[in-house]
C-alpha cells in the first residue's frame, strides 16, 4: 500500500500545517514548563517576577502556533462549506442558463446586475428590446417561474424567485 499526498489539494495542505504546529507546539511546551513556577527569587539576582516575564516572552512563539493551527483548521472547515455553496450556485445558474435563449439571457443579467430587482421599464430600455418583446419574453420567464412580475402602481417590478435569489446572489 502505498500513501500519496496530494499537494494541489488545499484541504491537503491545511492539514499538514495544522499537523506540524500542532507537533511543534507539543515539543516546545515541555521545556516553557519546567520554568513555569519560580518559587523564590533567584540567588545570581534575577528575581521571581522577571523570570515570570521571560516566560512570557517564551510562550509567544507557542501563542503563534496555537493561532495558526487553529486558523488552519477553521479554515479547513469552512473552505469545505464555501466549496459545496460554489458547487451549488454553479450547476443552478448552469441550469438556469441552459435553458434561456439570447435574449432571456441579456434580461435575467440585467436582473443579476441589480441584485435580483429591476423595473419593467429598465429591462424595455436595453438596446434591441422594446416594451413590446420584453413584455413577451417576461410573460415566457415568469411562466417558467425564472423571474417574479410584482405590480408596483403603473408598471412592473421584476425579480428573482426568493429560492434563486438566496442562491445566486450574495448578501450584503
Amino acid at each position: 500500500m502505498e500513501l500519496r499526498i496530494d499537494f494541489s489539494n488545499r484541504k491537503t495542505i491545511v492539514g499538514i500545517i495544522a499537523l506540524v504546529c500542532v507537533i511543534a507546539i507539543i515539543a516546545y511546551l515541555p521545556s516553557l514548563l519546567i520554568t513555569i513556577n519560580p518559587q523564590t527569587c533567584i540567588v545570581n539576582g534575577v528575581c521571581e517576577h522577571e523570570q515570570r516575564l521571560n516566560l512570557l516572552i517564551d510562550f509567544v512563539p507557542v501563542f503563534i502556533l496555537g493561532g495558526i493551527a487553529i486558523g488552519a483548521v477553521l479554515f479547513f472547515f469552512m473552505s469545505s462549506k464555501l466549496e459545496d455553496k460554489q458547487k451549488e450556485i454553479k450547476k443552478i445558474t448552469e441550469t438556469i442558463v441552459q435553458f434561456l435563449n439570447k435574449d432571456e439571457k441579456t434580461i435575467v443579467q440585467k436582473i443579476f446586475e441589480n441584485n435580483g430587482k429591476v423595473f419593467q421599464s429598465d429591462i424595455s430600455r436595453i438596446e434591441g428590446i422594446g416594451k413590446l418583446k420584453s413584455h413577451r419574453i417576461l410573460q415566457k420567464l415568469s411562466d417558467r417561474r425564472v423571474i417574479e412580475i410584482e405590480k408596483y402602481g403603473k408598471t412592473n417590478i421584476v425579480k428573482l424567485p426568493k429560492n434563486i435569489q438566496e442562491a445566486l446572489i450574495p448578501k450584503k
